[in-house]
Parts: C-alpha cells; structure tokens; sequence
C-alpha cells in the first residue's frame, strides 16, 4: 500500500510524515530542490506477534505501508503552478492520498480555514484530471475525423469532462470510472481519499466539514511527532497525559485499509511469519498468486484456520481436532485474519 501525503505550504504534512514513519524531521534535501521523500511503515499487528511466539519463526514480516511525501525549499520552483504540477506529478502512482488540512493558527498564514484549504487542493486534482481528460479527447476527435473507430472511450471520457467541470472529483461517479477503457488513466480526483486535519496540541475535536465523498479524521501532527520519538513506556506515559488511546500510525493505518477495502491474511512455519496484504473479496487462488504465481498456476487446496480459532485453540493441533482448520477451494472468498497453507503442485 502506498500512500501520498498531500497539503498546502504550513499545513503540516511534513510533521505528519514524520509522525508515522518516526523521523525527527531534521533532515532536508540538499541544494534547495525538492524531491519525493519515502519512508516504508511496517503495519503494527498483535496478530502476527502472537504467532512469531506461537510457531518461534525465524523471521517475522509484518505487512508494509509506504508514505511519499514531497519535501525541501522551494525556492528554485518559480510558480505554484510548477510546485503543484511537481506535486501531482510524483503522486500518480500512490494508491490513495492522505491530504494534510491545516487547523491551527500560523504565524505567517493567520487563522486555519478547512473548508477552503480542502477545496483548493481537490481543485488542483480535478484541474489536472481535466487537462488529461481534454487532451486524450483532442486526439479521440482526430482519430475520427480520420474515419477511424475510437468506441465507448470517448463517450466515457466526455461524461468525465462533464463530472470535471461541475467541480466534482471522479471518485464521486465510481461506476464510470471503473469502466475497462479508462483503467490505463492515472487519474487523480479518483483516487481514495483520507483527510488528516491538523490539530494543535490541546485540540482533538473534528471541525464542521462539508462534504461527503471523503473519510475525516484528526491527527495532532505536533505531538504525535514529538511522541513518536519517545520509547514505549515513555510514549505510553505521554498518551495517558494528552488522552490518546492510539497512535496517529495506528489510526491513519486502519482508516487506509479500510478506504482501500484490504484485509490480511497470514501465512506461518519455522522458517517464517508474514502478514499479506489483499483486496477484500481476493480468492483462495488469488491470493496464493500474491505469494508465488508457481503457488497460484498449481493451486490444490488451501488449508485455512482463522486466526480466533487458533487462538482460542491454543495450537494447530487442537484446533484440528475442534475442527476450525478446514480445506477450501480454489473460489474461498479469504477473510481477514485467516491463516493459509497453500497446497500446490507444479
């Protein structure tokens, strides 16, 4: 799963990166460019702890989380036209975007405005998609007019430039937008959408917010960094201090998954626990074609427990003969939390 980081100049985007991936943010690019700053999260999993105890593995693989955030001065980019196009540019390829609103007063900028600040970033998404979708369609009316057949692209396309052009970003009109023609766009205003308003320290509450087609949540981008610097205990202390039941890396983490509508399943032995990531819905086959596309082309069977089962079970052996630990087929629609062993045979 990757992640971009999204925000305004001083809206703190920076300090929530820093938050979830524990840098001190002292670090900046040299030479005053700007570059693309990724820092990989591995997904806290109580689940994937107590089976490293369990099968005494001789290694442990949590699931990852990438975060990109676009950091240095900008003082060689001579527009903010030329700062958002590098922005979007490097974020195209994230799975979902993470869109850092300011919510507390700066010293240079004044009082925070979330409605505003959010509308002038989803501008700049559907700005960007609508300059993509006009000049695909320019070339479409060329092919045309050359006698040449272009099919249902176009009328899709323009059903898109019309969505654009009422102000509303595509990921409000799914059914579209998920048509086979459109699949090679990279478009931005589709992509899942996660505000993370920016607190100040004393403040938890979520402000009024007027739309309907994102999740919100509160972060106190300030003191989450500052805690994520701190070991455990003294990290444990601080939360009970400010009130908080989760760190922002649990929080931001859970609300992705689900935005993206991903579980996990995991996989156990001797030589290895690991945690997978998948879509929810993915197949028993499907998922053996995460691991190895050799597990997936000689498929058997799948020998599944879920990870409760197991639990309460104790360990494989018991929970076999309580019989939670079942063979499914190819088609087993995988839950999160089951655990697999993946017959196959090439």
């Amino acid at each position: 799963m990757k992640l971009g980081i999204v925000g305004l100049g001083r809206s703190g985007k920076t300090t929530i990166f820093n938050a979830l991936t524990r840098r001190d943010g002292e670090s900046v690019p040299p030479g005053g460019q700007m570059v693309p700053v990724l820092g990989v999260v591995s997904v806290p999993d109580p689940r994937v702890e107590w089976l490293d105890q369990l099968y005494h593995g001789k290694k442990k693989v949590n699931a990852q989380v990438t975060y990109m955030d676009l950091q240095g001065m900008p003082g060689v980019i001579e527009s903010k036209q030329q700062y958002m196009s590098m922005l979007l540019t490097h974020m195209r390829p994230m799975d979902a975007f993470l869109m850092v609103i300011r919510n507390f007063t700066d010293t240079v900028l004044g009082a925070p405005d979330v409605a505003r600040d959010f509308r002038e970033l989803e501008d700049e998404f559907i700005i960007a998609d609508l300059a993509t979708v006009e000049k695909r369609l320019e070339k479409l009316v060329l092919e045309e007019k050359k006698g040449r057949k272009v099919g249902v692209e176009k009328e899709l396309l323009e059903a898109c430039a019309r969505t654009l052009n009422e102000e509303k970003p595509l990921r409000t009109e799914p059914d579209l937008t998920q048509a086979q023609e459109l699949r090679g766009f990279t478009f931005l205003s589709v992509k899942p959408l996660l505000v993370v308003v920016n607190n100040p320290d004393e403040d938890n509450d979520l402000p009024p917010l007027n739309f309907d087609y994102a999740e919100a949540m509160v972060v106190r981008g300030k003191l989450e960094m500052e805690m994520a610097q701190l070991s455990e205990t003294e990290a444990e202390a601080f939360r009970q201090d400010f009130g908080i039941n989760e760190s922002a890396l649990d929080r931001v983490i859970g609300s992705s998954y689900a935005l993206l509508n991903l579980i996990t399943f995991l996989t156990v032995g001797e030589d290895e626990v690991k945690a997978w990531t998948i879509p929810a819905g993915m197949t028993a086959q499907e998922a053996a074609g995460v691991i190895h596309s050799d597990i997936q082309r000689g498929f058997i069977r799948a020998e599944v427990v879920a990870y409760d089962d197991l639990r309460a079970a104790g360990d494989h052996a018991t929970a076999r003969k309580q019989g939670t630990v079942r063979l499914e087929g190819k088609t087993y629609p995988v839950k999160d939390g089951d655990i697999i062993n993946f017959r196959f045979n090439v």
